[in-house]
């Protein structure tokens, strides 16, 4: 059988290959080691295991992605309790996950603040040296409490170091305002990134150059974190400023929509690709036969259902003996076959799948639409020219009674959605698409790159801060550059009866762009919209339905915290609802 050689020192990587050597868990040795940039930067590389803890763990997709209005799940209650809203003070779920890596990452971040500050101060690394290693603190400790606050909104705020004569006065914190966490947030990335000041971080994309292979947060993540928090406090200005900087560094600079995703092609977007161009912030995986293995699992849940993987309890042993590369087979007496994907091969175990809802591929990105977003291949067999492949109906492969010596692959719908031609197949709901495959896998070791960032994701957020300030023209300039990369007509004043239609048309246009990229929940909550939608397009699922409350917007602090903190923290909008 074939194993997985797990080469330790890396396990820690977040993204392009950053090898961690020292995982820093607290202050120790701080008036003796961290001197020098180098020791300084092994210190750092602990605060990105915590990131990969968090967001490298199809849990958090469920969190972000099918707590919305655009993904679901049918899978059983007892493996999917946060996709059905099944968390609570005593039973937080994810959220103790959340909590624990978020806050550790806090403490990481503040301690190589302060031990950075402290060679500075003694002397030991001069102000260029300095300066850079500051910023990249100060982006960490953003990404954490711009996690932590997404998900638990008011949490406990601290930036102290974590000394013992500090530790209770820490751990009896009560919940800060997360409007005021934020402020205090953006106006560090303000200073120590927006601002440029001399010898900070370089400005320039993520994964640019040598900096993809030795990859670290940069100017780019600093500067999509000012953005969105500035969102979330509708400081308009402020969003303009930080992604119009994100402009300067990926764009044709600041105010200048036409034509800057041009050199982002849209096939770039599917997550088998690592490191691409227009990622600025992507969790990369990586699986070398026999080698170096760091995974996630995301895809064995968004493929289809591959013929013998149907159970969730399958062994690797079983799965081996049971290879096949038929995916999306109806019953063993169904007249509907599954298709052979030789691409995705016969050793992957699939799970009980995430889907499309209705609204998604019913209204947003239907079968009939010319979005090149929506799907790989057309009925013909024919690639999309430029498309990511967003959703699949079927696929380009063979029937599991072709003689594949003499056979040639063709376009099959999947035999268990029940269809044969595109009249009917508008009506049934599609899998997930190649965007989440991952070719080749073996077992669930899926060594994909998702993204979390991306410079459309800024373009879709300018157009929102300029609506808000009230030049329609120039928000449907950056609305319409993505529509244009996707294959959509562009929009005009004259396409909207009213100014709030053009709101909800950069809405829609987020959930279709950002489709599966960990952002849907957040930005629907930030919008003031989420219980609304969530209700209305999955109320009628019966585990949502059952479960689904307007508390569930955030997730809760763990009781096992509440008593830690001795009495400081609460949940009191879990209270209402007898939770």
């Amino acid at each position: 059988m074939k194993k997985n050689i797990f080469a330790i020192s890396f396990v820690c990587l977040l993204l392009a290959g950053c090898s961690l050597k020292e995982d820093v868990t607290s202050s120790s040795m701080k008036e003796t080691y961290y001197r020098t940039p180098q020791q300084i930067i092994t210190g750092l590389n602990g605060c990105y295991t915590n990131i990969r803890n968090i967001y490298n763990n199809v849990k958090y997709f469920a969190v972000t992605e099918t707590q919305s209005d655009i993904i679901m799940t049918n899978g059983t209650i007892a493996s999917n309790t946060n996709s059905y809203f099944m968390f609570s003070p005593s039973k937080p779920e994810y959220g103790a996950t959340m909590w624990q890596y978020g806050y550790q990452g806090v403490m990481r971040a503040n301690a190589m603040a302060a031990a950075i500050q402290r060679a500075y101060d003694g002397k030991y690394i001069t102000k260029e040296e300095m300066t850079p290693l500051m910023a990249e603190a100060v982006v960490l400790r953003s990404l954490f409490y711009y996690t932590l606050t997404s998900n638990f909104g008011d949490v406990p705020f601290y930036e102290d170091e974590v000394v013992g004569e500090k530790n209770d006065s820490i751990a009896r914190l009560p919940r800060t305002s997360a409007s005021y966490i934020r402020g205090k947030m953006m106006a560090e990335l303000k200073e120590w990134v927006l601002d440029k000041p001399e010898g900070s971080l370089d400005w320039k994309p993520t994964n640019a150059g040598g900096n993809a292979q030795q990859y670290r947060c940069g100017a780019a993540v600093g500067l999509y974190l000012g953005g969105k928090m500035a969102l979330w406090e509708e400081k308009w200005s402020d969003a303009i400023d930080f992604f119009g900087a994100l402009e300067e560094i990926y764009g044709n600079g600041k105010g200048n929509p036409e034509n800057a995703l041009a050199k982002y092609p849209l096939s770039d977007l599917v997550f088998s690709n690592r490191q691409i161009a227009e990622s600025i912030f992507e969790i990369s995986n990586i699986a070398i036969p026999f080698g170096l293995t760091v995974n996630g699992t995301l895809a064995s849940y968004c493929e289809p259902y591959r013929s013998t993987t149907a159970q969730d309890d399958d062994t690797e042993e079983e799965m081996e003996q049971a290879s096949s590369d038929i995916y999306g087979a109806g019953s063993p007496n169904d007249k509907w076959p599954g298709v052979g994907i030789p691409e995705l091969g016969a050793d992957a175990r699939t799970l009980t799948p995430f889907r499309p809802t209705e609204r998604f591929y019913k209204e947003l990105m239907p079968y009939n639409s010319t979005d090149l977003r929506r799907a790989k291949y057309d009925e013909e067999g024919n690639e999309i020219e430029g498309n990511a492949g967003y959703m699949a109906w079927g696929w380009v492969g063979y029937d599991p009674a072709d003689d594949r010596t003499v056979t040639a692959p063709k376009f099959r719908f999947f035999g268990n959605l029940g269809i044969s031609s595109s009249s009917v197949a508008k009506d049934k709901r599609p899998y997930l698409g190649n965007k989440f495959w991952c070719f080749g896998m073996h077992y669930t070791n899926d060594s994909n790159s998702p993204r979390v960032f991306r410079f459309a994701g800024a373009l879709l957020s300018l157009a929102e801060a300029w609506y808000h300030k009230e030049d329609y023209d120039t928000a449907l300039s950056y609305l319409n550059e993505v529509r244009r990369r996707a294959g959509l007509e562009t929009l005009t004043e004259g396409s909207f009866q009213y100014s709030e239609q053009i709101l909800a048309a950069i809405q829609d246009e987020c959930a279709r762009e950002l489709f599966g990229e960990f952002q849907r929940k957040h930005d629907l909550v930030r919008w003031g919209i989420w219980y609304e939608y969530v209700k209305k397009y999955r109320g009628s699922e019966a585990n949502v339905a059952e479960n689904l409350r307007p508390c569930h917007e955030y997730y809760p602090i763990p009781d096992e915290q509440i008593t830690y903190s001795g009495g400081a923290l609460d949940n009191k909008e879990y209270n209402k609802y007898g939770l």
